[in-house]
């Protein structure tokens, strides 16, 4: 996984959409292990760059791009242009937070800690609260 989920779900949620969790699942995706023959982004990416696995030039890229969207520490502006990866503020402000709520706010919202790396338990998951 990319982070498209936290990239998405913190721009529309700054930008004043609301988010909810259904207590039923009425959508899905069949997710099958690679090794039924089932090729997955990542694999493809891999053989693109001819080198298997995660970690990509472009994975890590769209990685460090997210972190740096959340606001991790490691991936603040000036820590991304001393190592030279300014491709990953490439019309950032085009893709930024929306404002009409703050990202901390999402971040309590979601149980994100970006400074002690970690993710909380959500309590409106299963509670039929607006989030």
């Amino acid at each position: 996984f990319m982070g498209e989920e936290i990239a998405l779900s913190s721009r529309a949620w700054t930008a004043g959409y609301n988010i909810y969790a259904p207590r039923r699942n009425y959508i899905a995706h069949e997710y099958r292990p690679g090794r039924m023959g089932l090729p997955k982004f990542w694999g493809s990416v891999g053989r693109l760059f001819h080198r298997p696995g995660f970690n990509t030039p472009l994975q890590l890229k769209a990685v460090q791009r997210i972190k740096h969207l959340i606001g991790y520490e490691d991936a603040a502006t000036d820590k991304v242009e001393v190592a030279g990866n300014l491709d990953v503020l490439t019309e950032f402000d085009n893709y930024a937070m929306g404002h009409e709520r703050s990202l901390a706010d999402y971040l309590q919202l979601v149980g994100i800690d970006v400074v002690n790396k970690k993710c909380n338990a959500i309590s409106w998951c299963n509670r039929e609260e607006l989030a």
